[in-house]
């Protein structure tokens, strides 16, 4: 698993805290960005969908599946100050037993994946910050 990690302005929320799938749980904006931006470069993705932590799209290689989750640690309110938040995107491999039985792990995909995550968010003025296995 890899964690991305950035802060920005670019991605706040523009509708209302009640729109939000948790109070502070923003994630849409940047989720529906980096779908767009991964396509362009040859990595189709789900459109973003949501759980209690916020927003994520798939990405799925054959067999492969992987999860890219977008959120931000942002207290209630705070997205719509106009000041950066921070942001984080986790790049996670979703692996079954039957899958790590046949060997259907990818780790390059992973490295792939998170590279293109990085280049994109380079190509719109912002520098992340790598952490490997999601420290």
């Amino acid at each position: 698993m890899s964690r991305i990690e950035f802060s920005s302005t670019q991605f706040l929320p523009y509708l209302p805290e009640l729109s939000q799938v948790e109070p502070g749980a923003y994630g849409f904006e940047l989720a529906t960005w980096l779908s767009q931006a991964l396509a362009k470069i040859g990595f189709a993705t789900t459109y973003p969908s949501s759980d209690e932590r916020g927003w994520y799209i798939e990405y799925i290689e054959g067999e492969a599946e992987f999860m890219i989750s977008c959120g931000c640690q942002a207290k209630e309110g705070e997205g719509y100050k106009g000041t950066p938040v921070s942001w984080h995107i986790f790049v996670l491999q979703n692996v079954s037993l039957r899958q790590c039985l046949k060997g259907l792990e990818v780790p390059d995909m992973d490295v792939q994946l998170t590279n293109a995550i990085i280049s994109a968010l380079r190509s719109e003025g912002i520098e992340p910050t790598l952490k490997e296995g999601g420290q």
